[in-house]
């Protein structure tokens, strides 16, 4: 089956692996952390808390969403080994539609009274809202989980017709408190199969085969009056593929729960869910629950309850356990033959997909059938070898009745890392050219035109608030914008019958333009108009021209004919590109802005404080090339490999490399997160990256200043830089600092985490020699993440403390320093021009495991957080 390239991406993780049949165990436990579609449940680290529990494409929670949460004591003086007794609690989000990148025990996810608690192995009680998963101070304890989705409100109705068994489980996790942030990773482990309608028609309901006279039928004939002569098959044959399908089908079991003991699915009997009206409090009745290897072949076939389809949004979806259950076949691998059949009854909502013989119109009475063999990837069977059940994979399928035709579409073979979007604004980056959007573009030029011809300044502000703009925005710099950017030369102003000059709607005139090389029938060069030539593939914009000694301002139709830098040679202006809304890009694979080095950016990229959701670069890069430019207050958050800026350099004496303020990485980067390169005059300012890295903030520069910036990274190699990995520059790049001599430098307030990768330095390959007074700190995690002051009194010489005291007494917390480093740099001729409107915030809780948050707005600062006059 052809994939959809441009889809969610979560995290790479590996399909259930399946055990032989000779095997004595249920899971071993290399197979049971194969098992599943890993999703990154960690409210420390650069990946949010979220968990594709639900069916929203950004992965976030369903009000009432549930996690059952076990913990357990490590053994007095090991953190290895634990104590061989488990107490949990039932969690529920009681938050509706939250993303939870911040999310703690007791807060958003609450004790749910009423639910099955253990507070020592073996004891079981109904717990209330007040009993949480506290533990002693300074204890290490591990946790695990697993949860199930509220989807429709599910967990709470009283029906059958809403309830989706999905299921996700984690690991053990061991934590170190005292924390209420618990990092986990979630895996799914059922396996669904979707249906979704196509236009014109709704859903009845649907199944799969296990009648002979559905697999007897040749064709997809929507009655039984077609002539069997031609529709039959023989009944041999028709038997043989009924008998390979139910040889699978009989084996499918729909999951009930997880099993406490070995975190794997169970499944129910038929009398417990024909006898179940209610799933509220389901794990409290072991009435009819079936774990792995329990029953043989034999009682799963006839005792134990099929999957079956479900409605959610206009959809159909089947939650199935994707292994063999029975005690002569547990973990086997479940794979559908491609004969199997989906008998689907479709409601006709427009009465005009007819088929019947007797000319009625479709209703919930008239089925239809298809064979996983009628699905195509082209001309090629989509199946050819079935479909293969896996744990977290999903397969979606488009179904519908129009001119007189059922048909299948692969809508994607989709798993948790490969997520569909439904009728989300997620299509394929492979689009055409005209789903490109210039609107915001030639907007922003008549505007600054019209302010230009009535004296004022032309200075073009460009704001993009949508998806299409901002690839819009790409094509533009890259020069890809355009199908057709040659060929064409302005002609005469258009004329009316009048000869008066033909004006567009704000007053601009219009031209003729004649296609080079081409003529009409009488052999004159061939005009068309500037809409005809915008058919053709040219993209036109108002091109404002200033008062010279010749000509008076004037604006004319201009057409693209390469990349544009978003800066002005004429006026020397940088135009600045703003940022109005967060951007969700759906892991489109995107190319870098300002891929060709010749035609780099120029312009000023002002974020506004918003944020790019999962952001997928093909090159890595979100800036490719720069050129005296400027990119401030933008947070990025994805899971994809993902920097900020590649290299930038100086036009000349009077130009510089890049001005970079108030960035937020959340990702991981196996280059230098901000930047690779910098050369000439720079800034970095306000900066924070979370998530593994391949190098330093930035890799090298030869005139850099750098403020109030965070590196808290995994994966830096030893004895490199974790802040950046080379400087060039002719002059001294830390300013002299003494125990009686504080000044402020080029390079302050800056912080990285050494426990995160041990043996990095701050700068290069040369182990850190600076005063504290720098305030280049390589520092431990807690420490950075500290929200209050730790300052050793006034009458302590703090240079007479050893060495492992100085690294604990860390003077101001390190929000305080980066925001008032921030305020410094406002206060500059660059950063005023430039601001970092972004400030450092600590975290609500007095210890927490989260580092600080870029979030919106300029800094406070008091006259104590001046680094420099505290005593460290």
């Amino acid at each position: 089956m052809m994939k959809l390239k441009h889809i969610i991406y979560l995290f790479l993780a590996l399909a259930m692996t399946a055990c032989t049949a000779d095997d004595d165990v249920l899971f071993n436990d290399e197979q049971q952390s194969l098992m599943g579609r890993a999703v990154n449940f960690s409210a420390t680290m650069a990946d949010p808390f979220v968990t594709r529990t639900t069916y929203h494409h950004d992965g976030s929670f369903n009000e009432g969403d549930q996690m059952r949460i076990f913990r357990q004591y490590a053994e007095k003086g090991s953190s290895t080994a634990f104590e061989d007794t488990t107490i949990f609690r039932t969690y529920y989000l009681k938050m509706d539609y939250a993303a939870g990148t911040s999310v703690s025990l007791n807060d958003d996810w609450v004790p749910m009274a009423g639910k099955l608690k253990s507070d020592s192995k073996g004891n079981l009680s109904n717990q209330d809202s007040g009993d949480s998963l506290t533990w002693e101070n300074g204890r290490v304890v591990r946790f695990r989980a697993w949860g199930r989705s509220n989807l429709a409100g599910v967990l709470n109705a009283d029906s059958k017709g809403s309830y989706y068994p999905d299921y996700t489980v984690s690991d053990w996790v061991t934590v170190s408190g005292p924390t209420k942030s618990i990092p986990l990773t979630m895996r799914h482990i059922t396996c669904r199969i979707g249906l979704t309608c196509k236009a014109g028609n709704e859903f009845g309901s649907a199944t799969i085969c296990t009648d002979l006279e559905d697999y007897r039928r040749q064709d997809n004939a929507d009655t039984k009056a077609h002539d069997e002569a031609e529709s039959n098959k023989s009944e041999g044959q028709a038997q043989k593929e009924l008998d390979s399908v139910l040889a699978v089908y009989n084996k499918m079991c729909m999951p009930a729960g997880v099993d406490d003991k070995t975190f794997l699915l169970t499944a129910m009997t038929k009398a417990r869910y024909d006898g179940t009206t209610s799933f509220k409090d389901f794990e409290k009745d072991t009435t009819g629950i079936v774990r792995i290897g329990a029953l043989d072949s034999v009682s799963i076939r006839k005792d134990v309850q099929r999957p079956v389809f479900n409605h959610n949004d206009g959809r159909l979806y089947m939650m199935s356990i994707p292994f063999d259950m029975s005690r002569e076949g547990k973990g086997h691998e479940l794979v559908l033959p491609a004969c199997t059949r989906f008998k689907v009854w479709l409601y006709d909502v427009n009465n005009g997909d007819r088929h019947n013989t007797d000319g009625s119109t479709g209703s919930e009475s008239n089925y239809h059938i298809f064979a996983l063999s009628d699905i195509k990837n082209g001309d090629k069977a989509a199946f050819p070898n079935g479909l293969t059940l896996k744990a977290g994979y999903s397969y979606l399928f488009n179904v519908g009745y129009h001119y007189d035709k059922l048909t299948i579409t692969p809508v994607d073979n989709f798993s948790w890392t490969e997520q569909d979007l439904g009728t989300l604004t997620g299509q394929s980056e492979a689009k055409t050219q005209n789903d490109l959007d210039f609107t915001w573009w030639t907007n922003a030029y008549r505007k600054a035109a019209k302010t230009a011809l009535k004296g004022g300044d032309f200075l073009p502000s460009f704001s993009i608030k949508n998806q299409r703009e901002f690839r819009t925005f790409i094509h533009l710099v890259n020069g890809t914008a355009a199908k057709r950017m040659s060929g064409l030369k302005r002609g005469k102003v258009r004329l009316d019958e009048k000869n008066d000059t033909i004006k567009d709607t704000d007053g601009f005139e219009t031209y003729w333009w004649i296609l080079e090389g081409e003529t009409d029938e009488n052999g004159n060069p061939r005009q068309i108009t500037m809409e005809e030539a915008e058919a053709m593939g040219y993209v036109f914009y108002p091109h404002f021209y200033p008062t010279v000694s010749t000509q008076k301002a004037h604006v004319i139709e201009d057409y693209v004919t390469g990349p544009m830098d978003f800066y002005d040679t004429d006026f020397g202006n940088r135009y600045e590109v703003r940022l109005t809304e967060d951007l969700d890009l759906y892991d489109w694979e995107l190319p870098s802005i300002g891929e060709d080095n010749t035609k780099p950016f120029r312009g000023n990229f002002k974020g506004g404080g918003h944020t790019l959701y999962n952001l997928n670069m093909t090159k890595k890069y979100l800036f490719d090339h720069v050129k005296d430019g400027a990119i401030t207050n933008l947070r990025i958050e994805s899971t994809h490999d993902v920097s900020l800026l590649n290299t930038a350099v100086a036009s000349g004496k009077s130009g510089w490399g890049c001005y970079i303020a108030g960035i937020s990485l959340l990702c991981n980067s196996s280059e230098c997160a901000i930047a690779n390169s910098l050369t000439g005059a720079s800034y970095v300012v306000g900066c924070i990256h979370v998530g593994n890295a391949g190098g330093a903030l930035v890799g090298k520069a030869d005139n850099l200043t750098m403020l109030g910036c965070m590196q808290a990274a995994a994966g830096i190699p030893e004895n490199t830089g974790a802040l950046l990995g080379a400087y060039a520059g002719t002059t001294s790049f830390f300013a002299p600092q003494s125990k009686n001599n504080v000044t402020w430098g080029s390079f302050m307030c800056n912080y990285y985490d050494i426990e995160k990768s041990p043996k990095s330095n701050a700068v290069g390959s040369v182990a850190d020699s600076y005063p504290y007074q720098q305030y280049v700190r390589g520092s431990k995690s807690h420490i950075l993440k500290a929200k209050n002051d730790y300052l050793i009194g006034d009458d302590a010489d703090y240079y007479s403390l050893p060495n492992n005291m100085k690294a604990e007494m860390y003077g101001l917390a390190p929000w305080k320093a980066m925001n008032y480093a921030i305020w410094k740099y406002n206060s500059s001729t660059v950063g005023a021009k430039y601001p970092c409107q972004m400030h450092y915030q600590a975290s609500t809780v007095g210890y927490t495991h989260l580092y600080p948050t870029l979030q919106s707005g300029v800094p406070t600062v008091e006259s104590n957080w001046n680094p420099l006059t505290q005593n460290n």
